[in-house]
């Protein structure tokens, strides 16, 4: 009897890989390779089907028991200390910004008196080289004036000059 019965499932297990699996042109092979690997997937539900989760709250957490006096009053100490010492490094934090920024002010009012020496120079040069430029322009028009020109030339010579 347990051999009929293990023909049977045998048989409907054929029957039922012959309906699911089918792998027509593939090797014995590559469908054995196939069948272990589909037979070992399982796939999960999706998280609205489970009853419970994990990342799913599923009740409020219990009331906490009191604790006695004694606790409440060095975690009240605890929390002034802790207090302190945040306002410490809070302030301490504050300075060291504060001093920061007054080094920038000094570096910045540096960086423009540099500047603004540097412009003062170049105003002083400019206006040495303005002096001799126009030394030099007058010695050119001297050298012009001393040699016979054309009346072309005088007129092209007194619209520079006005253009000047």
């Amino acid at each position: 009897m347990t051999e009929e019965l293990d023909e049977e499932v045998l048989d409907s297990l054929a029957e039922l890989d012959k309906l699911y699996t089918v792998f027509d042109g593939a090797s014995q092979e590559d469908v054995a390779y196939a069948k272990v690997f589909w037979s070992s997937l399982s796939l999960q539900p999706p998280i609205e089907s489970r009853l419970v989760s994990a990342d799913i709250r599923q009740r409020l957490r219990a009331a906490k028991t009191p604790h006695s006096t004694h606790a409440t009053t060095n975690k009240a100490s605890l929390s002034k200390r802790d207090d302190e010492i945040q306002q410490d490094v809070y302030l301490n934090q504050k300075q060291e910004e504060r001093q920061k920024y007054i080094e920038m002010a000094k570096k910045r009012e540096q960086i423009i008196a540099l500047l603004k020496k540097q412009r003062d120079e170049r105003i002083k040069k400019e206006m040495i080289s303005d002096q001799n430029k126009t030394r030099n322009g007058n010695l050119v028009d001297k050298r012009l004036a001393s040699k016979p020109l054309s009346s072309s030339v005088d007129e092209e010579k007194k619209e520079v000059q006005k253009l000047q």
